[in-house]
């Protein structure tokens, strides 16, 4: 009977720890996050190509989440090899794991409508562009989480050149510049979407 306990008390701490998700967006701007860095093998170092930041990336999404919506590990159906959702995370540099932010890369569509809904539901005040045809794109300054959120969509063709949206969703600390620098004559990342996305940040 004591056996019987302890595999079922046992299954039970794996089920839960199997269905543990890290919701993006509650994690505070600066704080370590190095105790996910070690709990996710699957994340490694990188860089981020645009914003030159530090940051922690992979393509196993199933731990994640962005608000109430749970990511999932997803290549789009008849895609190419580059067409599958990633995540980066932004930390403060290469040696530290002091969390900036977030940069999800998603090709469900499904996920896509779900995020941009929870985000438009959660934070009421933002600035939106309709790129007619090519997607929309939003920015949100969000106060109480010292952050800026900045999403914006682009047109990727599959193997029988259907259309479908690439979305990306920025997540990044308030006042956080190119290349993780500390220069105040570097542009800080809202600087760098305004001047990409002139329409949507004003």
């Amino acid at each position: 009977m004591k056996l019987f306990l302890s595999i079922v008390i046992g299954m039970t701490i794996l089920s839960c720890k199997s269905q543990t998700k890290t919701d993006l967006l509650s994690l505070k701007p600066d704080s370590d996050i190095s105790a996910i860095a070690a709990q996710d093998k699957e994340l490694k170092k990188d860089m981020d190509p645009n914003l030159g930041l530090a940051s922690l990336t992979t393509k196993k999404l199933d731990g994640y989440a962005i608000g109430d919506v749970k990511l999932s590990t997803y290549d789009y159906p008849n895609g190419n090899v580059s067409d599958y959702s990633s995540l980066s995370i932004f930390v403060n540099s290469k040696e530290t794991t002091n969390y900036l932010g977030f940069n999800y890369s998603s090709v469900n569509q499904d996920e896509t409508k779900a995020i941009i809904a929870y985000l438009k539901k959660t934070f009421h005040t933002y600035q939106q562009s309709d790129t007619k045809g090519s997607g929309e794109s939003f920015f949100w300054d969000v106060p109480k989480l010292n952050a800026w959120i900045f999403t914006y969509q682009a047109i990727s063709t599959d193997k029988n050149s259907k259309n479908f949206f690439s979305t990306n969703f920025i997540f990044v600390k308030k006042g956080t510049r190119m290349e993780n620098s500390s220069d105040a004559k570097v542009m800080t990342i809202k600087d760098y979407y305004k001047m990409m996305y002139p329409e949507v940040i004003k």
